[in-house]
């Protein structure tokens, strides 16, 4: 889901449940997710990354830690996401072949 389809559908839960809008804190943020684009967080470079990350995680390694950056994009997009299973399984299996 898109950044601005989720703020709309925010905006909408609240007009449905006869509320007004959310405290001023909750609007900032609204504004801020608006002015965000999809591509400050483009998948290319994360895909680039998903090589480290998974062999840090095979090597029992905290790889959320050492690339919280990969780790939260690989949670909000699920292309990135299965790209890093894929992987994982591969680099799991072969490893437990080499042992």
């Amino acid at each position: 889901m898109k950044i601005r389809a989720i703020i709309q559908k925010i905006k909408n839960s609240f007009n449905h449940h006869g509320e007004g809008l959310p405290n001023e804190a909750v609007l900032g943020f609204l504004r801020v997710l608006e002015s965000v684009r999809e591509e400050d967080a483009p998948c290319d470079e994360v895909y680039a990354r998903i090589d480290q990350y998974v062999e840090r995680e095979v090597d029992k390694k905290d790889a959320a830690q050492l690339m919280p950056l990969v780790r939260e994009h690989l949670d909000m997009c699920s292309e990135c996401c299965e790209e890093y299973e894929a992987l994982l399984d591969v680099l799991e299996k072969t490893s437990k072949e080499e042992k």
